[in-house]
């Protein structure tokens, strides 16, 4: 067993070198901590701004896919409250169907929509039938990085050509993102707009 022994002299060395670190210590923790703060605000707000432009390239090939297979296509206005049009594509599904008289195609609706169903903001809501209630948006209700839709027009500038702009703002950081595209629809047979 080893035995310290200590002087008369060096009796109250711990308690004055503990005072003169105490403060030095929480300068150090306080400093860690505000460094912590600042790399978790950063992270947060680059995730909000990657939700912000995955989520409006999610909505575009979701629309041009649909688009793309639609029998018809009809838009109209969502929204007296923005510059939102809804669009409703009749779709073939891959589904064929039997009766007495044959074959025949199934068909299927998918309707795009804006709306500020939650009562604050306005988001892409997904639907496949009229009478369906508008529960689950496609943007938005985020948590790593909350989204409001601010555009979603259709246009045709050609014939069986349908033109898509939508516009995102995030609400975490401010920025906005806005994308365009024109899909052919080859299988389209009546186009209302």
């Amino acid at each position: 067993m080893c035995r310290m022994n200590l002087k008369s002299n060096q009796r109250g060395f711990v308690l004055i070198e503990f005072a003169i670190a105490l403060p030095l210590l929480i300068l150090l923790l306080y400093t860690l901590g505000s460094v912590n703060l600042k790399i978790w605000d950063i992270a947060k707000k680059q995730v909000a701004d990657y939700v912000l432009e995955t989520e409006a390239q999610e909505i575009i090939d979701r629309i041009t896919t649909d688009a793309r297979a639609a029998y018809s296509v009809e838009v109209e206005k969502a929204s007296s409250l923005g510059d939102f049009e809804t669009v409703n594509f009749v779709c073939h599904t891959n589904s064929v169907g039997k009766n007495d008289s044959g074959f025949y195609d199934t068909f299927s609706q998918r309707i795009y929509t804006v709306d500020n169903a939650d009562g604050k903001n306005f988001h892409v809501y997904f639907k496949r039938n009229t009478g369906d209630a508008h529960n689950n948006p496609l943007t938005g209700d985020n948590s790593y990085g909350d989204t409001v839709v601010r555009q979603l027009t259709f246009s045709k500038p050609a014939e069986k050509v349908l033109h898509v702009t939508i516009k995102l703002e995030s609400l975490v950081t401010g920025q906005s993102v806005k994308f365009s595209t024109a899909v052919f629809m080859p299988a389209c047979k009546e186009f209302k707009i």
